[in-house]
């Protein structure tokens, strides 16, 4: 387990990643996230295939929106999550899926319960379309180095983003930096839907989000100052703790381990998995195909999930995560494991839709005032 292990160099996080080998082409491109495929699978995956594999990462689905709808390169591969997957359909952007270029597909190879929200009314608009890749769930993660504070986001979830006085004195609040997802967190406070596209809820969300005081609005930043004691809590995605642990286990910085955690809350939260998805602006389709089955693998699979740290679709390799030692430090925190919330009596699980283009531009044009 090379993150866990600590034995990845440091300064791999790039905004560009070219993996070439003597004489050979760029011949797949993937627009990814950082960090998110492994080097030894994409090596692999060169010698297989005698090509190149170039990656180009971005930090937001609205990014990945924008770079596929501007055609910004040949784009043969793309990573988005749930909503944009639904957007990208929507727009024509993506194409379904030709299920017989998988030789490793099967219906029923990913967790059930990923595969009961993958077959939910909320997503079977887009059913065709993507091969689910790694999944997780909004959380809180919060900075123990401050008495009381773990006690509070245990036993009050999201409603310490807005009713601050259940921290200690003092405590500093970090809020994401994205709309769908600051908006969700003032949903589940106020218990509406993460996908109503009621004009007057979606008003007193965001009203709630600008009368509420952050001490920090971020993304990738949140995690590393919750992780360095300079916030006491804040709203993050699973992954983004995770990748904060594991810095910290590559560096060596086990102590600081112990000072900070997450919480996932199970009555009411967000469940969320990205996917594999085939581009319009493709010019290599096929070998696109090649590496989605590649990655369908177990031993590739594996491999990547070890790499990225997230929690794997393919339930094959979910049972074999969750019964390794290797991993008992991880698993054991509940974060990790998304099918807890699903599991959970009487939880509501709902995994973000695409409200449509005038929802999202009503939301957008009045975020950028709050944060602004």
């Amino acid at each position: 387990m090379k993150k866990l292990l600590g034995l990845l160099a440091l300064g791999i996080i790039v905004i560009v990643f070219v993996f070439s080998g003597s004489g050979k082409g760029a011949d797949l491109l993937i627009l990814n996230w950082g960090d998110y495929l492994s080097s030894d699978v994409i090596h692999s995956f060169e010698e297989k295939y005698g090509v190149t594999v170039k990656e180009v990462n971005v930090e937001s689905n609205e990014q990945m929106y924008q770079n596929i709808l501007n055609q910004s390169a040949e784009y043969d591969l793309v990573v988005p999550s749930d909503y944009m997957i639904d957007q990208m359909k929507e727009d024509g952007l993506i194409l379904e899926l030709d299920y017989s270029l998988l030789e490793n597909y099967e219906e029923n190879i990913f967790v059930p319960e990923l595969k009961m929200l993958m077959d939910s009314k909320d997503c079977e608009n887009y059913r065709n379309y993507y091969i689910p890749y790694f999944w997780g769930s909004l959380g809180i993660m919060y900075s123990k180095r401050k008495a009381g504070v773990e006690e509070a986001v245990l036993t009050h979830g999201f409603k310490v983003f807005f009713e601050q006085n259940l921290l200690p004195l003092g405590s500093t609040v970090g809020m994401y930096n994205v709309s769908r997802d600051a908006l969700a967190a003032a949903e589940l406070y106020l218990g509406y839907s993460l996908n109503t596209k009621d004009k007057t809820k979606i008003d007193e969300c965001l009203n709630l989000l600008k009368r509420t005081h952050f001490d920090y609005w971020g993304t990738d930043e949140l995690k590393k100052n919750v992780s360095q004691g300079n916030l006491d809590v804040a709203l993050v995605y699973s992954g983004d703790f995770f990748d904060a642990y594991y810095s910290d286990v590559e560096a060596e910085q086990y102590q600081n381990i112990e000072n900070y955690s997450i919480y996932a809350p199970k009555e009411h939260n967000n469940v969320f998995f990205d996917g594999l998805a085939i581009p319009v602006t493709s010019t290599n389709p096929d070998l696109a195909y090649k590496m989605i089955d590649y990655l369908l693998e177990f031993d590739n699979s594996l491999e990547n999930t070890s790499f990225v740290g997230y929690c794997p679709t393919l339930n094959s390799v979910f049972e074999n995560v969750f019964s390794d030692e290797e991993w008992e430090d991880i698993v054991s925190i509940e974060a990790y494991n998304p099918s807890l919330i699903m599991n959970y009596p009487n939880s509501v699980a709902e995994v973000y839709c695409f409200l449509g283009n005038d929802i999202y531009a009503y939301i957008e044009s009045l975020f950028i005032t709050i944060t602004s």
